[in-house]
């Protein structure tokens, strides 16, 4: 009958359906194993992904600032300065991670020896943003100087990683507000930029770099929290530098890329010594300079050649013109805040003395060792003596009697 035939259709469905479930209860509990290693190995990938990552983010910020604070080939740093900087970039990255208040810092000293890579290299190894202005910006904006300056520092509060501003050639827009050379737009602009340097932040900070410190206006200097002085390099430094730049204007071409120049043999470290001896008194932007001059020499020879004779060339020639360059700053005369290299007492900037200033003296052109008087800076001594007494440039500026350090 038909409800017969009814019931036994229900019976077999439901037949057929526990036999489903026993074969997948059954197909579950033998692959119960498989499933849960797939489990452990997705949970192990996962992790491994994680800890990768973190491991990567690590290696990358770790490795950065230390190559931060140990390659100091790019920057002509004494021992001394080189412990200033590891000092500065470590207390800018802990500031940073604690939220505390940033410094504003002054780097001074002659052109061409690493202000503006240190201040650089400074924020990106910090991790902050940055933004980089020059003192001659400021100047052309005229009567929108004031509320340009109000939206840069505004924009600064606004920067969730902290923001490292920095100013190249700040004397062109920071000098004394008192002389006649600064306009009115000028100054207003100037007073809004002193409002917001008065006030420390944990947001940015301020690096300004200066060959000319002493044509800051007075509440600036009051403003300045740490003055970093960058002098010219030594011997030691200078050899360090004209190492670096060797090896990356003349040895790396000479066996990678595809335009290859060639290197005659001969002692390439007693060359670098030479030269570094040789270039005394040059900063490390010249010292680079010399080493394009190499490299391109080279390519402009009909074989590609560069020889010790075409290097020596260049030296020669990279000496003479920075003798020039002396020549002009001392037709500047003194007392016009121009610095000469060795017119500096133990790290601060002076004017040009006359007959220091003077290259055309035999004793620079030699080894001349300078004697500093211990008076001097107290305005008791004008200066420093030449020891070398037979050179043209030995003439006493100190006074008899005066001690020597």
């Amino acid at each position: 009958t038909v409800e017969r035939e009814m019931e036994l259709r229900h019976k077999n469905e439901m037949l057929r359906v526990e036999a489903e479930a026993r074969a997948r209860a059954k197909a579950e509990r033998e692959n119960a194993d498989i499933i849960r290693e797939q489990i452990r190995l997705k949970a192990a990938e996962h992790r491994q992904t994680v800890l990768e990552s973190i491991r990567t983010a690590g290696t990358l910020f770790g490795e950065g600032f230390r190559a931060f604070v140990t390659d100091w080939d790019k920057v002509t740093a004494t021992p001394s300065l080189e412990a200033r900087m590891r000092d500065i970039a470590i207390a800018t990255r802990n500031t940073k991670k604690n939220r505390g208040l940033y410094r504003h810092i002054l780097l001074y000293g002659p052109p061409g020896t690493g202000k503006t890579l240190f201040a650089k290299k400074l924020a990106l190894h910090s991790g902050m943003d940055y933004a980089i202005m020059t003192g001659g910006d400021v100047a052309p904006m005229g009567r929108e100087g004031v509320t340009a300056m109000h939206k840069l520092f505004d924009w600064a509060n606004t920067s969730r990683r902290g923001l490292l501003l920095f100013m190249d050639e700040a004397d062109a827009f920071l000098r004394k507000r008192a002389t006649e050379e600064i306009s009115k737009d000028l100054r207003a602009t100037l007073n809004a930029f002193l409002y917001h340097m008065g006030q420390h932040s944990n947001k940015f900070m301020l690096v300004l770099a200066s060959n000319l410190p002493e044509q800051f206006d007075w509440a600036i200097n009051s403003r300045i929290d740490v003055m970093v002085h960058f002098d010219l390099p030594q011997q030691e430094e200078r050899e360090r530098l004209v190492r670096l730049h060797f090896d990356n204007c003349v040895l790396k071409p000479a066996t990678e890329g595809k335009r290859r120049l060639k290197l005659a043999q001969f002692d390439y470290g007693r060359k670098c010594s030479e030269v570094a001896r040789l270039t005394e008194g040059m900063s490390g932007r010249e010292i680079a300079q010399l080493a394009v001059s190499w490299q391109a020499t080279a390519y402009a020879s009909k074989d590609g050649i560069l020889t010790e004779a075409m290097m020596d060339a260049c030296v020669q020639d990279a000496v003479q013109q920075y003798r020039q360059k002396m020549r002009w700053l001392k037709a500047e005369g003194p007392g016009r805040g121009v610095e000469h290299p060795l017119s500096r007492v133990q790290g601060e900037t002076r004017t040009s003395w006359s007959l220091a200033a003077d290259p055309s003296y035999p004793c620079l052109t030699g080894p001349c060792t300078f004697r500093i008087c211990s008076w001097v800076g107290t305005g008791l001594c004008p200066g420093p003596l030449c020891t070398r007494m037979s050179c043209g440039g030995g003439r006493p500026f100190c006074p008899p009697g005066h001690p020597l350090l």
